[in-house]
């Protein structure tokens, strides 16, 4: 298990991460939610010894790492948010070369390579230029040069930005069967309908974590009644109106034609929509998100995962 016990850095006068302390439990899918600039590229960055901290430890198995970072790389595998592999090299050539870099003896690069091919979809596109592949495939190849070293803990940094919703589908059905073979997954995204298919989640707002937990246990014990409305007329002129509201206007968000609401089916505010629906709703990682976010509150520090 890796642990990050009160990790601080800032670059400049922009304050990434402050005394972060997180863990990713083994075997498991952990996502870390957050906007763009909430510190989740830089907490794999100092994982890595890519970036070096201001302050704080690292453990690994409850082993300090110190500044010995081979001791999460040479066990990991890391997918950066950007693709990064020969965009000239057709798919088998790409594989080839990260295997050979990574050492791998050939008859164990030949079978991991035509496993990964197969399990990935990918093997009818392997003389395909790298450069000629869409999102979704990309991602998927990526994945795969990462999968040849056959790392236990696997590293992806928004890993479905610009990928097509059924290539999404299909890329978390792999880290899914991943999982069931022992792997341990961290995924930072800032899609919340993503990080429905992990197990613990991170929410992550300016270097600091809002909420995390088990995702089952977060949407079960979730601390807000949530409604779903279909107002009558603008959607926009009525989320202007109900957001004059002082007292509960931040209680009100769009989502696509509905309006959701958090908060006392009582509430005196409701008063003012005229609807066609109004309907009760299990709370998801988006609406709980929402929830802790207008709080405004931060989990202490200290606490894990």
């Amino acid at each position: 298990m890796i642990r990050l016990e009160r990790i601080s850095k800032s670059f400049g006068e922009i304050e990434a991460l402050s005394e972060l302390s997180i863990s990713f439990p083994k075997s498991k899918i952990t996502i870390i939610a957050g906007a763009d600039g909430a510190g989740k590229s830089t907490i794999f960055r100092i994982m890595l010894g890519l970036e070096k901290a201001d302050s704080g430890e690292i453990y690994l198995n409850e082993e300090p790492v110190k500044n010995n970072f081979s001791k999460i790389t040479e066990i990991s595998g890391y997918m950066p948010e950007k693709f990064s592999l020969y965009t000239d090299l057709t798919v088998e050539e790409n594989l080839d070369f990260f295997a050979d870099i990574n050492s791998v003896p050939h008859a164990r690069k030949e079978r991991l390579k035509n496993t990964l091919l197969e399990k990935t979809g990918m093997a009818k596109f392997r003389n395909r230029r790298a450069g000629a592949l869409s999102g979704g495939m990309k991602q998927k190849l990526s994945l795969s040069s990462i999968l040849l070293s056959s790392p236990g803990i696997i590293i992806l940094d928004e890993p479905t930005t610009g990928v097509d919703p059924l290539s999404r589908i299909e890329f978390f059905r792999i880290i899914e069967s991943l999982k069931s073979e022992g792997k341990t997954i961290i995924i930072s995204t800032p899609y919340l309908d993503d990080a429905e298919n992990g197990d613990h989640i991170i929410f992550l707002k300016e270097g600091r974590v809002l909420k995390r937990g088990n995702i089952n246990d977060l949407k079960k014990n979730a601390p807000f009644k949530l409604f779903s409305i279909l107002p009558e007329g603008n959607i926009f002129d009525v989320m202007n109106s109900l957001k004059e509201n002082a007292e509960s206007g931040e209680n009100f968000f769009m989502k696509g034609k509905y309006i959701n609401f958090i908060g006392d089916p009582e509430s005196s505010t409701l008063q003012r929509i005229n609807w066609l629906e109004f309907n009760e709703k299990k709370p998801g990682l988006e609406d709980i998100y929402m929830y802790y976010k207008r709080k405004g509150v931060f989990e202490k520090s200290g606490g894990s995962t």
